[in-house]
């Protein structure tokens, strides 16, 4: 609100430290190239590196942001790698290439539905290492829809009205929800010829392992 990045900043890093354990994570931070009309990427890239100082700083892991980036988030990631422990790249969406690379760098993969539109999506995902998948729903976003690739692995069905007709207990249609981080498992489990009991044991470990598990 003040018009002045740093002293955002400074804010930032006096709202961690008041915080104290409550804050599991920095983030989500990252660039966005298609929203360039709120903040050009030069500016992007060079608060990208002063908030990783915060992880850094803090000691905490990194919740990220990466949209059509073309290779320069991997590329600052890469080269900032000793800011931070760890983290998740939130909402995941690239190639298998992206993926391996990221991975390579001790990170973890958030997907979601829209991780899981098409059929070169699916494929990405089923090459995720078990061990570094976590389950996100971007909510309420980001749902799996009848239209998405994987919408046939989807099992559970939950009940749903229309907004204008809510009642409590039931979703509210084409909304994303909590629950429906079953239905990402489900999908994972059918990609990666797992069972969903599996995937669930695994992506809830590998969460708290990034966000919970605190070095002394």
């Amino acid at each position: 609100d003040s018009g002045d990045p740093d002293a955002h900043l400074a804010a930032l890093a006096k709202l961690v430290e008041a915080g104290g354990k409550d804050v599991v994570a920095i983030g989500e931070i990252g660039l966005d190239y298609d929203r360039e009309e709120f903040c050009p990427r030069d500016v992007q890239q060079k608060y990208f590196v002063k908030q990783l100082q915060l992880a850094k700083q803090f000691n905490l892991p990194v919740v990220f942001h990466n949209r059509n980036t073309g290779g320069d988030f991997e590329r600052m990631v890469r080269e900032q790698r000793e800011s931070f422990r760890t983290g998740i790249v939130h909402s995941f969406t690239g190639t298998a290439e992206e993926m391996e690379e990221l991975v390579g760098l001790g990170l973890y993969m958030g997907i979601n539905g829209c991780g899981l539109k098409t059929e070169e999506n699916c494929e990405v995902v089923k090459r995720i290492p078990l061990d570094r998948l976590v389950l996100e729903t971007d909510a309420p976003w980001c749902g799996i829809r009848n239209s998405h690739a994987s919408s046939g692995l989807v099992k559970t069905k939950f009940d749903e009205v229309k907004k204008e007709k809510f009642v409590l207990g039931k979703m509210v249609k084409d909304r994303c929800e909590a629950a429906h981080t079953l239905l990402i498992a489900e999908v994972v489990a059918g990609l990666q010829d797992k069972s969903v009991a599996e995937v669930a044991a695994a992506t809830h470990a590998n969460t708290m392992a990034v966000l919970f598990d605190r070095p002394q």
